[in-house]
């Protein structure tokens, strides 16, 4: 853990570095209806765990927007990491006006401390909820 000018930040071993086999989707994944591929995290300056905001809680990455736009108002959130990318994407997505519920089995944490108690803390308090994909 380091202190950034934006605050705390965890400093986590390289992963998904740009033009490698760890950031290219599975090749399985079939999405030729893709409208929108986000790409975050490639800042130097500043790390990125919500979709909606850089780690310094006020550059935005432009999914707000692309949203709005398109009239979208309800996400649902999967992936990883849940104790830190979904959690900050819910907190930043609902902060943001948007329905946000978390599909949990559909999400891995790191589970570093008491990220994962802290997680289901944060987002209860702001009244995410936490699904099952089965519900869907």
């Amino acid at each position: 853990m380091i202190q950034a000018p934006y605050g705390p930040q965890t400093l986590w071993p390289e992963h998904v570095l740009q033009h490698t086999e760890g950031s290219a989707f599975h090749p399985a994944l079939s999405i030729p209806h893709a409208e929108l591929i986000l790409r975050k995290g490639f800042r130097r300056h500043i790390d990125s765990y919500s979709a909606f905001l850089e780690n310094d809680h006020t550059t935005p990455t432009g999914l707000a927007g692309y949203l709005r736009e398109r009239n979208l108002a309800r996400l649902f959130l999967c992936g990883l990491a849940y104790d830190f990318c979904v959690r900050y994407s819910a907190l930043d997505g609902h902060a943001l006006g948007f329905e946000t519920i978390v599909v949990e089995d559909a999400t891995r944490p790191v589970n570093l401390g008491a990220s994962i108690a802290e997680t289901d803390e944060a987002l209860a308090a702001v009244g995410v909820p936490r699904i099952a994909s089965n519900t869907l």
